[in-house]
């Protein structure tokens, strides 16, 4: 006696024989065009991810920062009163400094760098805008070396009188140094000549 192929195949066989064959016919029609529905669910719902090839370029090195000596204070006075507490307009401190570097499109290491600290009114102060002179330099290796670059910062901080200390934020990225100079950033606030 000869069995059919229909006779075996039957009952959940023949349902899941059918199922699979189903879902591969309705698969393959949505799939036709871009953006079809097979498309959708195999990626999820989004569009493709582009990645930029700097994700996966090795970091630039950055220059070593170095808060120049006995320059992380400021205290500014009225004028002719210097060193009398009672005449203190404000103090300025720096108290946290970090930095990145990148290539930019001529080669050279861009640098940015960011420095914070505070600034508390002293019992001189009648409130306003304080500007806090922030020196920053470039320098190669090597002793005596002359600046590859050196420019004075200005930090404005707004200053209630008799408010308790400000917080203050600087980010700077305008200094580039040459790839293959080895050098370092010192900075701290330079107060000038004074009067």
């Amino acid at each position: 006696m000869m069995i059919s192929a229909f006779q075996v195949v039957t009952g959940t066989k023949l349902k899941t024989f059918l199922g699979f064959g189903l879902c591969a016919a309705v698969l393959a029609s949505c799939g036709g065009g871009t953006g079809g529905v097979a498309e959708k669910i195999i990626a999820g719902g989004q569009e493709p991810i582009e990645i930029s090839p700097q994700t996966f370029a090795p970091p630039v090195p950055c220059p070593p920062m170095e808060l120049k000596s006995n320059t992380y204070l400021i205290m500014k006075y009225q004028r002719g009163k210097d060193e009398q507490p009672e005449h203190l307009l404000y103090q300025a401190t720096v108290e946290d400094w970090a930095n990145s570097c990148t290539q930019d499109v001529a080669g050279q290491r861009r640098i940015k760098m960011g420095f914070s600290g505070n600034v508390t009114p002293g019992p001189a102060w009648k409130g306003g805008e304080v500007v806090l002179p922030l020196r920053v330099a470039v320098l190669p290796a090597g002793e005596d070396a002359k600046p590859l670059a050196s420019e004075i910062l200005k930090v404005p901080v707004t200053l209630g009188a008799g408010s308790p200390s400000e917080k203050w934020t600087l980010i700077d990225s305008k200094f580039t140094v040459p790839q293959s100079t080895s050098a370092k950033v010192v900075f701290g606030f330079d107060p000038g000549r004074r009067r």
